[in-house]
């Protein structure tokens, strides 16, 4: 399959499609250009990403739209979900996140650049993993949205009925999802840091199924690591506090806010114990005294609180309330955890509910007595049982212990956190004791040591080849110390890896003096990472070296690189894509010829003044087979310097402090250089005080300084 690249996604701004005469809409959708402003104007109310995908989808304006999905670019090039409307929370949790080793049609959209339309799901199951049954959406398109000069989202439209999807149709789509995404863009720069809310939704899905007042809360710490206070993460629909609050005003507020008198009971403390133990405990009842004007000043509470993750499960009785019970008996089930007491004096034992499904025990037989206890338990843990409970009988200490129990032949992990009552000569008379059913962590404590021990080999792995590449880069892409003394310039180089070690990039320069008195200079990027795009540079560097000799003028080297590229396909079906700039300087008349292949153009710089090149068309390398090349000229005078680099320079990534145009920002910055430094010193003080737009990517920067020594 061949793959068609689109530059002006890539390399160009993003403009809103206009309207073309003679175009017939299949439904009343605005077309023209305008149309982009008024979409962005009507998502300018979103506060987040769900409102946002929530606008789309009325602004469309079809009855049949039941579905939208926002994702955006993650740094690996995987995809999450940032905002969605009219998809279940089920699917929304399976598809948080779209890694781009996934064949879905979101993915295909991405790599390609190219919006994907899907007028029949069917068909395109063949093809593609789509999102939701075989029965869902029986149309959908996804369309990517730019930031102006990359692709960093998709926006997902699912339609209950068939879609055709006519030209102006389409165009209309992709000019609403651009507006949209643009409006995300601008959310994402200015709001805090995104945070995975995947645990969330499951924790508010589980959440929303039990009656009574439930909440979850997450310890705030302060710079030292101590826990200051509680926030509210999700809560039941049933869930009301003192003031009158429900579940949807109390998430997002804290403890110490809404219930400031709160330290002064036996309940805070309870917090942080179970916090840092991780031992449930049950609190009351006991009073509690509000402050706040318009609520009742004293109320009677019981809470059981237990650890959930890194936080905690928090369930609450106002004891006027006939549910208590019941409220219990969900906490005990959501956190699979039961309580028991045993009368060493009466020989009366009390369960809870969950503890007989913990135990696998018919709760007409009633509750195990402690010696009955070794019977459910595997024979290798016995011993364990057997110290647990002299400790507890003979010496009166508190355990918090494990061991295995046999339930309908399948062995199940349980964590037992016991404590005794003594009478006034210290000997126990009463036993109470949680066990919880620990079985799913001790799995995923294996599962996770598993994991650990193969990322661990692709780590090795990874690393050998890094080693490699970087070996390979230093070999076919020496760096001199010193500016290079060349036909009528000095040129000087400078090399910028990225901060992160495992991005081996494929950026090269070359500056080579030619036998008819002329100078080839030249910079290239491959497009990735790692030891294949390493080689790839290593091929083209060389190739260029060969075309050179053979023929010196910039398109015909271009040319060759670009056969290299596009011929050299190993049936594998991948294609690789690089760009590059190569000029060839005649001195005796100071003529400089260039051509480009999909990359920024050289800066000129003279006197004061810094000018951008008029770029030639030129298509990138690899894209196009039997690509031309144009040329563009300029004649350049004494003093003048030519800086060519690689889009490391230039390439900002989104952020808060993100300003202008790149380009903008290069030149600026190259004016403020060239105002400090004399002429003598061209050009290496230049390419020393220039930085990367972005420490994430590799930059290669070439920088001639024109001399009166023509030979």
């Amino acid at each position: 399959e061949r793959a068609v690249f689109d530059s002006t996604r890539y390399v160009r701004p993003l403009e809103a499609p206009a309207a073309r005469a003679g175009d017939i809409p299949t439904e009343p959708t605005r077309t023209d250009a305008s149309s982009y402003h008024v979409a962005l104007a009507a998502f300018d109310s979103a506060q987040d990403a769900d409102e946002l995908a929530r606008l789309l989808r009325e602004e469309v304006g079809s009855d049949a739209l039941s579905a939208v999905m926002v994702y955006v670019v993650e740094p690996d090039g995987g995809l999450r979900l940032e905002g969605a409307d009219g998809i279940s929370t089920q699917l929304r949790l399976e598809w948080q996140r779209m890694p781009m080793h996934v064949p879905t049609a979101a993915v295909a959209c991405l790599r390609s650049g190219m919006p994907l339309w899907l007028p029949d799901s069917r068909s395109a199951r063949a093809r593609y993993v789509l999102i939701g049954d075989e029965e869902s959406w029986p149309s959908r398109a996804w369309t990517p949205f730019t930031d102006g000069s990359r692709i960093i989202g998709l926006v997902g439209l699912m339609w209950d009925g068939t879609q055709v999807f006519e030209p102006t149709h389409q165009r209309y789509l992709q000019t609403v999802a651009q507006a949209a995404g643009q409006r995300l863009l601008a959310m994402l720069s200015s709001g805090p840091p995104v945070r995975s809310r995947n645990w969330k939704l499951w924790i508010q899905h589980v959440l929303d199924g039990l009656p009574g007042a439930v909440a979850m809360l997450s310890a705030a710490r302060d710079s030292s690591g101590a826990v200051v206070d509680f926030q509210v993460d999700a809560a039941s629909p049933e869930a009301i506090d003192v003031a009158g609050r429900r579940y949807q005003d109390l998430i997002g507020t804290t403890v110490l806010s809404s219930y400031p008198t709160i330290v002064d009971t036996e309940l805070w403390p309870a917090y942080h114990r179970v916090l840092q133990t991780g031992v449930s405990e049950f609190v009351g009842p006991f009073d509690y005294t509000e402050v706040a004007p318009g609520t009742p000043r004293f109320s009677l509470y019981s809470v059981a609180v237990s650890k959930f993750g890194d936080g905690l499960l928090v369930a609450w009785n106002q004891h006027d309330s006939p549910q208590q019970a019941e409220l219990l008996g969900r906490v005990q089930r959501l956190g699979n955890l039961g309580w028991g007491r045993w009368n060493l004096v009466t020989d009366e034992v009390t369960w809870s509910d969950q503890l007989y499904v913990m135990f696998g025990r018919d709760p007409a037989r009633g509750p195990m007595r402690l010696e009955e206890i070794p019977e459910v338990v595997v024979e290798e843990d016995l011993p364990v049982l057997a110290s647990t409970i002299s400790r507890i009988v003979e010496l009166g200490q508190p355990v918090d212990t494990e061991f295995r129990l046999l339930v309908h032949g399948q062995a199940r992990h349980v964590r037992l956190i016991a404590e005794p009552t003594s009478d006034v000569s210290g000997k126990p008379v009463v036993l109470d004791g949680i066990v919880q059913d620990i079985t799913t962590t001790r799995r995923t404590q294996q599962q996770l040591v598993q994991l650990n021990e193969q990322i661990q080999q692709h780590r090795d792995q990874f690393t050998q080849e890094h080693r490699v590449a970087t070996h390979l880069r230093r070999a076919v892409l020496p760096l001199p110390a010193e500016p290079l003394s060349l036909p009528g310039m000095r040129v000087a180089v400078r090399y910028l890896a990225a901060e992160r070690w495992a991005d081996v990039g494929g950026d090269w320069y070359h500056a080579l003096a030619l036998a008819d008195g002329s100078v080839l200079l030249a910079v290239g990027d491959v497009a990735g990472h790692g030891l294949t795009t390493a080689a790839t540079m290593a091929q083209l560097r060389y190739a260029l070296t060969g075309a050179a000799l053979m023929a010196s003028d910039p398109p015909a080297v271009l040319g060759v690189l670009n056969t290299l590229l596009t011929g050299s396909g190993s049936g594998s079906g991948t294609v690789t894509l690089a760009s590059a700039v190569v000029a060839r300087f005649q001195p005796r008349n100071r003529r400089l010829s260039w051509a480009q292949a999909g990359h920024p153009a050289p800066l000129l710089i003279r006197g004061d003044g810094v000018l951008t090149l008029d770029r030639p068309r030129g298509p990138v390398l690899g894209a196009v087979p039997g690509a031309s090349y144009d040329t563009a000229e300029e004649t350049l005078q004494a003093d003048d310097t030519l800086l060519l680099f690689t889009d490391g320079l230039i390439e900002r990534r989104p952020g808060p402090h993100a300003r202008g145009d790149d380009l903008e920002v290069l030149i600026k910055h190259v004016r403020g250089v060239i105002r400090s430094v004399e002429i003598t010193d061209m050009p290496s003080a230049l390419t020393a005080q220039l930085v990367p737009a972005t420490s994430l990517d590799d930059t290669c920067i070439v920088a001639a300084t024109i001399v009166d020594d023509v030979r």
